[in-house]
């Protein structure tokens, strides 16, 4: 089974439409690394305390990675001790929708997918009724997603 370790975006993205269950109902285990926990809990506001909740439940957890080494300056703490962490697991899935760091992945060969991707799964197992919706809804929510994908999962 593979170690499902998730980027403080998609974590925000999902608390801040009260979706985060759909991470535990997918992957059961969802891993965050130290910097992600701390980024994730930057505003005391209420994703922040959804994701304090789901570790407090057990299902998220916050993982120990060693300091993460050769990375480019341009990418955040989280995400690179993310990939710090998958780099040490080689079944991990990361679950990342920054660019610069799915380029990073890219390049590292580490598997990943999207918010996009994770909420087109859940649609496709009957666990949510319409991802577009809930896409919608966090573009609403402040949480960046490009027009054109929008768009796409519209039509």
């Amino acid at each position: 089974m593979a170690v499902i370790i998730s980027d403080t975006g998609p974590l925000l993205a999902f608390a801040g439409i009260h979706q985060l269950t759909i991470l535990q109902q997918l992957f059961k285990t969802v891993y965050i690394p130290q910097a992600v926990w701390q980024e994730s809990q930057a505003h005391s506001d209420d994703a922040a305390q959804q994701i304090a909740t789901a570790l407090q439940q057990g299902w998220l957890q916050v993982v120990t990675v060693s300091p993460p080494h050769d990375f480019p300056v341009s990418l955040g703490d989280g995400e690179q001790e993310a990939m710090q962490f998958a780099m040490a697991n080689p079944s991990a899935l990361l679950v990342m929708d920054d660019r610069l760091a799915r380029r990073e992945a890219l390049q590292r060969k580490l598997a990943f997918v999207g918010t996009v991707k994770v909420l087109w799964i859940a649609e496709q197992r009957h666990l949510i009724s319409d991802a577009a919706v809930l896409l919608e809804a966090m573009a609403a929510n402040g949480y960046y997603l490009s027009r054109q994908l929008l768009q796409q999962i519209s039509e």
